[in-house]
Order: structure tokens, then sequence, then C-alpha cells
């Protein structure tokens, strides 16, 4: 009886480790909680630089539904939201500093490539 490649990918803890913290903002968001602790909505959307209220309520849900972010509205008028890590969401702060460890270890290389490919969509001169 063969193993479906569905069955490996779904018993492989790597695999759901990056379905659960797939995507653009994640990291990001989860960097701000990390370093402000509780945050209200806006306030981590001024933070999260670049993302849209949709993008960030949308990534909020879903890191919610993994039990990496707990969200606690209160009853006040206009509604107030404050966000913040779950245990299991702090337990991503070793990641969260690997990763920014890997970036200053390397950021001569990530900038370098990065003026590499903008020369090659400069048009070039006559």
């Amino acid at each position: 009886m063969a193993i479906s490649q569905e069955k490996i990918i779904a018993d492989c803890p790597f695999r759901q480790t990056l379905d659960v913290l797939e995507g653009k903002w994640k990291f990001a968001i989860i960097h701000s909680l990390l370093r402000h602790g509780t945050m209200r909505f806006k306030v981590l959307e001024r933070d999260v630089e670049g993302i849209t209220s949709r993008m960030l309520i949308k990534e909020l849900k879903l890191l919610e539904a993994h039990g990496i972010v707990s969200r606690q509205a209160f009853a006040t008028v206009p509604p107030t939201v404050e966000y913040s890590l779950t245990e299991c969401g702090q337990s991503l702060e070793p990641v969260i500093q690997a990763i920014q460890a890997w970036g200053i270890q390397n950021r001569a290389v990530i900038n370098q490539s990065k003026s590499r490919k903008a020369a090659r969509k400069t048009p070039a001169a006559d």
C-alpha cells in the first residue's frame, strides 16, 4: 500500500509549520507583538509597515485560528480590540531572533543582490 504525498506532507512537522507561518506578513506581525507585547489593532497596523487593514485582519484571524495570537475584544464605543501572543506564539521568539541574526549576518549579500536586480530593471542608457 503506497503512502500518498499529501499524507507525508501532513505528517511532516516542518511542512506543518510552514503552512501555519506562510506568507509575507505573519513573521512581521509576530515580530511586532514580540517587541511591543499586547497591541491594539491600529497600533499594530502602523507598526507592520506596508500592510493593509484587510490583510492584517485576515492574517490575525489565521494566526488566532492556529493558536499563535489571542484576541481580546472590549465592550467600548468604539469597540476596542487587543492582540497578544499566546504561549505558543511566544515560543517563536528564538525563531524570529535567528531570522533577524541571519539578516544582519547576510545584509551585504542581500543588498548586493537587490542592487543587481534593480540594475537589470533599469533601461540601458544610449
